[in-house]
């Protein structure tokens, strides 16, 4: 038999209400004493009691539930793990949990192939992970289901929460230039990205795009290193650097899309004889992983964490006001200085 709220009152010799109060943090407006709280608390565990949610649901008619959807594409979807973990904390604050489901990466129109929290009703709302060559149907089906939703990391005028890639770029050059440099180079990803960046994540173009303004700004021409719009296996890449830091007009400061593109540049650097930042200047855009784990290159710094607790904030305020559309908030990088400058 199912313990309830009841028996734990009784053991403690409190009215349910008041163990109702506690065990779901909702005492603050209330006189209860600490000890009497943990009194409460620990009847709970010896009695195994579990809340019903349920019964929750009933009452409140609210699921204390949000839904992170990411696509089955895991390229499609950006989710590091200070990202995840904000999210998480910020609904913890608002006593939510977390659900996380894939969206399909298909342009398939098939009602079978949703997740399940978008054929029935079982969270409080959404938000969207899914970054970009999202389907016209998966939009759609967001955009018109009965839960609030927000986007996270997708560049939209409304409901959406992003960090300003473009703003960030054009002050990582403003500080090379400070720095003393005009011969400033942009690198993009050559790994992974080539060609029609519409198909990309918006920070290909975004970054570049701040780069670009921030050079002409100051009457300096800009210089997109690009491989032709090739992609560049990783093998190839330190030989690509050289070829180019030989140059007698080289670049003598350079900001990279990633820091995976700034190592094969210092490889270079250092066959070349070239020192960092004397000889050579670099600036990279990262995450806060890399900047927890001793990133050695001036960066600036995806603002992950405050983009993980604006997008549940925003998504609360749309739970409370149902059909709302609210204005997109653009989150700013911060800039970390690690010596490459």
């Amino acid at each position: 038999m199912a313990i309830t709220l009841k028996d734990v009152a009784n053991v403690v010799g409190v009215d349910p209400s008041v163990v109702s109060r506690v065990l779901n943090n909702k005492d603050g407006n209330y006189k209860i004493s600490e000890v009497r709280k943990e009194e409460i608390r620990k009847a709970a565990r010896d009695l195994g009691y579990v809340p019903n949610i349920s019964a929750r649901i009933i009452q409140e008619g609210s699921f204390g539930c949000v839904a992170l959807l990411i696509s089955s594409d895991s390229g499609k979807s950006y989710l590091p793990s200070h990202l995840l973990e904000s999210i998480h904390d910020e609904l913890e604050k608002c006593d939510k949990h977390l659900l996380l489901t894939k969206l399909p990466d298909t342009n398939s129109n098939e009602y079978s192939k949703m997740p399940k929290v978008l054929q029935t009703l079982m969270a409080d709302g959404l938000i969207v992970d899914y970054t970009h060559q999202v389907s016209g149907e998966i939009v759609s089906q967001i955009e018109n289901h009965t839960l609030p939703a927000i986007w996270l990391n997708v560049k939209r005028d409304k409901d959406s929460v992003f960090p300003d890639n473009r703003k960030a770029g054009e002050i990582a050059t403003q500080k090379l230039i400070e720095a003393g440099h005009k011969n400033i180079a942009y690198v993009t990803e050559l790994t992974h990205f080539s060609g029609d960046t519409s198909k990309m994540h918006f920070s290909v173009d975004d970054r570049y795009f701040g780069y670009e303004a921030g050079m002409k700004k100051s009457g300096l021409q800009p210089l997109n290193i690009n491989n032709n719009n090739k992609l560049l296996p990783r093998e190839e890449q330190v030989d690509y650097f050289v070829e180019i830091l030989s140059q007698s007009d080289r670049p003598t400061a350079l900001l990279t899309y990633w820091p995976s593109i700034a190592f094969p540049i210092i490889q270079a650097a250092r066959i070349l004889r070239l020192h960092v930042p004397q000889d050579l200047s670099i600036i990279t855009f990262a995450s806060c992983m890399a900047e927890s784990g001793g990133l050695s290159i001036d960066a600036m710094i995806e603002p992950e964490i405050e983009m993980g607790i604006e997008a549940v904030k925003m998504l609360n305020e749309k739970i409370k006001n149902p059909g709302k559309l609210l204005p997109s908030r653009l989150i700013d990088f911060s800039y970390r200085k690690a010596g490459s400058v």
